[in-house]
């Protein structure tokens, strides 16, 4: 298969690849199904105290109530950094296994390997979600710093707004390509998870354009997908507030449809998300070296790329970019795209 016919099927390997890791889906889909009914007697309990207190104490009242709204939130981010992090490591290190060497080693199983990955390479989960973050600030740095917005638009310079939007759009889709350059420092499987990262921050602001592209198309059609899911679960929540008309269980029936219609993008559609800017990632800096001129570049706008490089430093005493250069041919070609 050629590299455009590669291309063209991105979705579609992306798609096979999310179907090849079912167990991940599955454990995606009990993690947020158990994290859902949890919060929904939270709702129901706290609804309820705050319910009581209306009439008699309304200060009362008003901290329950944002109590029961705003303690599920809490849980999430909590739960996000310390658990759903491991999960979402593992399927990364799985899906980026399935897609360049076809399969599980060993036939080892799917989430046991995943975790196996995570803990040889980053040894704790906060290890890993520092490594992220430090990622996404560094590719949120580089956009603002480097990526012409107006670039993307058929538009001429007088839609100023319409960039605006643009831009907004484009930062709000980048959380998915931090996930694909995590890939990428999975894949080299090097003990200095830090300069694999590195390296593969560089690789994506010398081919950052398809990438992107597919980054903000998942975006869109996440939004999409939330807006189709929240009206199909709103019908039966709007049935249930005609038929119970308290005020207390009608703002518990809002809140849970909301929470229920997040829970479930997050738990199925963000996993593909990340597989198809995966997929368009490692086809697009396939056959391109590391640049030093890119590095020298982002560590001179970025702090947060300083910090990596620092870290790269230290666990392998090295820059790590020795021998990685580009040819004058190539190198001139990733000018011309900026």
């Amino acid at each position: 298969m050629t590299d455009e016919n590669k291309k063209k099927n991105s979705f579609s390997a992306a798609f096979g690849l999310l179907m090849r890791t079912t167990p991940f889906l599955l454990l995606n889909l009990a993690i947020y199904g158990g994290f859902f009914i949890a919060s929904v007697l939270w709702l129901v309990i706290f609804g309820a105290i705050a319910y009581f207190f209306s009439t008699r104490i309304e200060l009362l009242s008003i901290i329950f109530f944002m109590i029961a709204v705003g303690g599920p939130y809490t849980v999430l981010i909590f739960g996000k950094r310390y658990i759903l992090y491991l999960v979402k490591g593992a399927h990364i290190a799985v899906l980026t296994k399935l897609f360049l060497d076809g399969e599980i080693p060993d036939n080892k199983q799917q989430v046991a390997y995943g975790r196996e990955v995570v803990r040889e390479y980053f040894r704790d989960v906060s290890i890993l979600f520092a490594l992220d973050r430090m990622i996404d600030r560094v590719v949120k740095r580089f956009t603002r710093q480097f990526v012409r917005i107006v670039d993307f638009l058929p538009l001429g310079g007088g839609a100023s707004k319409v960039a605006r939007w643009a831009a907004m759009i484009v930062n709000r889709s980048l959380s998915y390509v931090d996930e694909a350059i995590l890939s990428y420092a999975i894949s080299k499987n090097e003990k200095n998870i830090w300069n694999s990262a590195r390296h593969g921050i560089i690789l994506y602001a010398q081919s950052y354009k398809p990438v992107l592209m597919t980054a903000v198309k998942v975006w869109l059609l996440g939004r999409v997908f939330f807006i189709g899911l929240l009206i199909v679960l709103g019908i039966p929540g709007v049935l249930l507030m005609l038929v119970f008309e308290a005020i207390w269980f009608q703002l518990i029936t809002i809140v849970g449809v909301l929470l229920l219609t997040s829970l479930i993008v997050r738990a199925v559609f963000d996993p593909f998300a990340s597989a198809y800017t995966l997929v368009t990632y490692h086809q697009s800096i396939e056959g391109v070296e590391v640049n030093k001129e890119w590095d020298e570049r982002l560590q001179n706008v970025s702090k947060s790329f300083r910090n990596l490089v620092g870290k790269a430093k230290q666990f392998g005493g090295s820059d790590g970019t020795e021998g990685a250069y580009k040819s004058e041919e190539t190198e001139q070609q990733s000018r011309s795209e900026l």
